[in-house]
């Protein structure tokens, strides 16, 4: 009965192989591939993210330019690779946890974990959330057994606090979890204990070489992207932090971890389950600072909450009804295998299995590639759009160029994210701000320069009406000469979905 909860997730990761992948995953494994290539960082290819996520990306992309296979096969064998070897680690330390020393605690959270890493993430495999929560797991089962005074050798603690670290620092939003876990371990134990721990320490030591990257190494992140982005990328989002906190994902996540938690402490009375609930509140942090209300910035905390269950559970029969490893292996095996059937069965409401992958050649990213493909023989595109998707990942499957240094509109977006207190629809260009200016040349630079194959506007511009008008990225460039002039070489191809597409006139 236990074969398959191990057996399934299993062969769940072989669906992650056909495409597509994440669209936030291609567009970063892009940008990756671009610096690689040679281009500048931050200056040839502008992104908001901070220098250590393409640091990280950096590995399926090196990999694929040494092996056969395509960047997005190795990053999901990557990511795979990391879940087994996160699942391996796990399952280890669970064994050092005083309070999981018991039968169904000990069957019951290996597959729940994977579960966790293979089956919860779906459409979002492979985002920053779930690879952090892949990569700071073990950091999460070692926090356990360190609230219960557990002592892990040198070696072991550090490479767990340098992984955990590392992923952990990718944004600066992680950060609340070590943080929220650190002060309840604190707290606990004593500052004697928690000095002398290497955990905190790695994490630490990486986050602050990571800071130290910012201006030095990449100084044009720090001293020029970053304050770009806090102004212009922050009021991007469909939410702010308090409706983000009374979402539909969010609040019941936040209630069901503080009920859970109110279990643990009270009926479980293990130390194990307050450290869990402490990383559950820090990953909640975490989703509500980012102030975006996307769901895949809520999957570390809904991860913590199914795992504060499960070991609620698990330990409350452990406590109450004690289940020995020897007499009572099928009871163990029935509550295990009933509650991951209960898993699967909600995950499988919640979001259909591989609908992307199913849908994808008659989804809008299907449909956009077999365009670039029969009309762009250079393979070059240019995108005038707010968002990420469909653009990627299918750029990534057809080896396209994004012939821009930005990806998308994100900058303008957030400048005219609240449009009522401009007089114009556009602001003249002898008026705009630094930011706006900068990004109103550069675009057109980069169109005249690059002669796109196709150039794809998108006619919704993810920001609210002006003046009774729709925002129109096409017209908003034409008012810049340089864009104005190379558009003259284009012609309209077809429209598809929200798209606009033009093509490049050949020459006579």
């Amino acid at each position: 009965m236990l074969v398959p909860l191990f057996a399934l997730p299993v062969l769940w990761l072989a669906g992650y192989f056909f495409p597509p992948i994440n669209h936030d995953v291609g567009a970063i494994l892009d940008v990756t591939e671009r610096w690689l290539d040679g281009e500048t960082l931050y200056v040839q290819v502008i992104d908001e993210n901070l220098p250590l996520t393409f640091i990280v990306h950096a590995l399926p992309v090196l990999t694929a330019k040494l092996l056969p296979g395509s960047i997005p096969f190795w990053f999901t064998a990557w990511v795979v690779a990391g879940i087994a070897a996160s699942f391996y680690a796990c399952s280890r330390l669970v064994r050092l946890v005083p309070s999981a020393d018991h039968a169904l605690t000990e069957a019951l959270l290996p597959p729940v974990l994977l579960f966790l890493f293979t089956v919860l993430p779906n459409e979002h495999f492979g985002q920053r959330e779930h690879i952090m929560f892949v990569a700071s797991a073990p950091y999460l089962i070692g926090s356990m057994a360190r609230a219960e005074g557990v002592r892990l050798r040198v070696s072991s603690a550090v490479v767990i606090g340098l992984v955990a670290g590392l992923f952990l620092a990718m944004k600066p939003y992680y950060l609340a979890i070590p943080a929220a876990v650190e002060l309840f371990l604190l707290l606990r134990r004593g500052w004697r204990v928690t000095i002398r721990d290497p955990i905190p320490w790695a994490i630490f030591a990486v986050a602050l070489t990571h800071l130290v990257l910012m201006y030095t190494v990449f100084s044009a992140f720090g001293r020029f992207v970053m304050p770009m982005a806090l102004e212009s990328y922050e009021p991007i989002g469909d939410a702010g932090w308090r409706q983000v906190l009374t979402s539909d994902v969010m609040l019941p996540t936040l209630i069901a971890l503080l009920l859970f938690g109110t279990f643990a402490i009270f009926l479980t009375r293990a130390l194990a389950a307050r450290a869990l609930l402490a990383f559950g509140i820090g990953a909640v942090l975490s989703a509500i600072a980012q102030a975006k209300g996307w769901p895949y910035h809520v999957l570390p905390a809904l991860s913590a909450a199914i795992l504060l269950a499960t070991f609620t559970l698990s330990q409350t029969i452990d406590r109450y009804l004690p289940i020995s490893r020897s007499g009572h292996r099928l009871p163990v095996a029935v509550i295990s295998a009933t509650l991951m059937v209960l898993l699967y069965f909600q995950a499988a409401l919640y979001t259909p299995p591989f609908y992307k992958q199913r849908q994808y050649e008659d989804s809008i990213g299907g449909i956009l590639r077999h365009i670039v493909e029969q009309n762009a023989p250079h393979r070059t595109i240019m995108t005038l759009s707010p968002g990420i998707y469909p653009f990627w990942p299918m750029l990534n499957y057809v080896h396209g160029r994004m012939t821009m240094r930005f990806l998308t509109m994100w900058v303008v977006q957030g400048v005219y994210a609240d449009c009522e207190d401009f007089p114009a629809l556009y602001n003249a260009p002898d008026t705009m701000g630094d930011t706006e200016k900068f990004v109103f040349d550069a675009v057109s630079e980069d169109f005249a320069k690059g002669q796109p194959d196709l150039l794809i506007l998108d006619t919704i511009p993810g920001m609210p009406r002006c003046q009774g008008k729709v925002f129109d990225y096409l017209e908003y460039f034409q008012q810049n000469k340089v864009f104005a002039d190379a558009f003259e070489h284009y012609e309209h191809l077809m429209d598809v979905d929200r798209y606009k597409i033009y093509r490049k006139r050949k020459q006579p």
